[in-house]
């Protein structure tokens, strides 16, 4: 892989003695899974990693009369890489200058089985599940955010016709949804990217899914499919490149879901299906995420910031440690990495011996009785038991 290939999955700065991470827990059970984290990272003592830990969201506001403190944005702006926990909805800024604000662009989001996970599915179904979505972040339904209206403004674009509006009603609103060949070109190289990485790590089979709907978006998706085919057969020749109808895909995440590699998706599309995928594995509380695209990606837990269980101290912190794991991949800790994710498999593999090790497994990976006795560990716990097993290695 060449130096321009990886420029994305990869810090500029890789270089650099020390490498600065703003950590910005935010609103709900973001504080707390990012807690968790940041104090693995900082017991792992990291050659020049520092962490910054910086107010945002609601509680920010209490204090500082905003949601994004001038502080925060300027530790933002000058760091490597932001770990992110959740915000509320009325602190939506934050997470636009993370994504649009600093050109964040590929969401990708790792789809993994760790043993003794409980899961509706056989054991034998996805015990191989290992795959990757690498989804638009910026455009599709989500560019036109705050741009629906009402149907007369169609009309006087001449879009639409009056006899439209009986048909629908003058009730009726409308969306946009936004494909550019230039969000395409670069979401297609950095998938095509991550899926000559994981073949080269041996855990990707050079596979390269695009998933749309281009029997109904036949303009918008043919485009999709046909720019992102062109890019992987002119430089990237040796991945094998599929492509499938958005609702099928769906099920073929359920009917075979150990047979995936490198999904590369539209954004809502993304975000509904790598959803669903996680339930798979156990939920999302073990579905980290990376974006990636300017010099400062972030890297959050996909959970959101769950406030029925806020306060409880019963949040699962994994997904947070694995999109650290992903930070420290992309800071150029590829040995540390490795490593955390290693003692993350060993940590919830204490399911396999269930009445042994309740107390250090998260809620969400015990078996439902074990949940309705409320016989699991805290989120405290579990990054205790995630740090021990980690001080294990020597």
């Amino acid at each position: 892989m060449t130096e321009e290939n990886i420029s994305v999955l990869k810090s500029p700065n890789i270089e650099k003695k020390e490498k600065v991470v703003t950590a910005l827990g935010g609103d709900g059970i973001g504080p707390e899974v990012i807690n968790a984290t940041v104090g693995v990272l900082k017991a792992m003592k990291v050659p020049g990693l520092i962490i910054k830990e910086m107010p945002c969201g609601e509680s920010a506001m209490e204090k500082y009369g905003t949601a994004f403190p001038d502080e925060t944005r300027n530790s933002v702006d000058n760091c490597d890489a932001v770990l992110f926990g959740a915000i509320h909805e009325t602190a939506t800024q934050v997470l636009a200058y993370l994504r649009w604000g600093l050109g964040n662009y590929a969401n990708i989001r790792p789809i993994k089985y760790f043993k003794g996970v409980y899961t509706n599915l056989k054991t034998e179904c996805v015990e191989n599940v290992n795959y990757a979505f690498v989804r638009e972040n910026t455009e599709g339904m989500y560019a036109s955010a705050g741009k629906e209206g009402k149907l007369r403004k169609l009309i006087k674009k001449g879009l639409i016709y009056k006899a439209d509006i009986e048909r629908w009603t003058r009730k009726a609103v409308y969306g946009l949804r936004i494909v550019s060949p230039k969000a395409t070109d670069r979401i297609g190289e950095v998938a095509c990217q991550l899926c000559e990485k994981r073949k080269e790590e041996g855990v990707g089979k050079g596979l390269l899914e695009i998933v749309c709907k281009p029997n109904v978006l036949r303009a918008q998706d043919g485009m999709f499919i046909e720019r992102i085919k062109k890019i992987a057969k002119k430089k990237y020749p040796e991945l094998k490149v599929e492509t499938y109808i958005v609702d099928d895909f769906a099920a073929r995440l359920i009917r075979f879901p150990a047979e995936h590699d490198t999904i590369v998706i539209p954004n809502m599309m993304g975000d509904i299906l790598s959803d669903e995928a996680a339930q798979i594995i156990g939920g999302l509380g073990l579905a980290g995420s990376g974006v990636y695209g300017s010099k400062t990606p972030y890297f959050e837990p996909t959970h959101g910031s769950a406030p029925d269980i806020t306060g409880m101290n019963i949040a699962n912190p994994s997904a947070t440690i694995i999109s650290a794991c992903m930070m420290l991949d992309y800071l150029g800790y590829v040995n540390e990495s490795k490593n955390l994710l290693k003692v993350l498999e060993n940590t919830l593999a204490g399911a396999l011996e269930i009445d042994k090790n309740w107390k250090t497994l998260p809620a969400d990976v015990v078996p439902p009785n074990y949940r309705k006795e409320k016989k699991y560990g805290s989120t405290t716990d579990v990054a205790n038991k995630i740090l021990e097993e980690y001080k294990k290695l020597g």
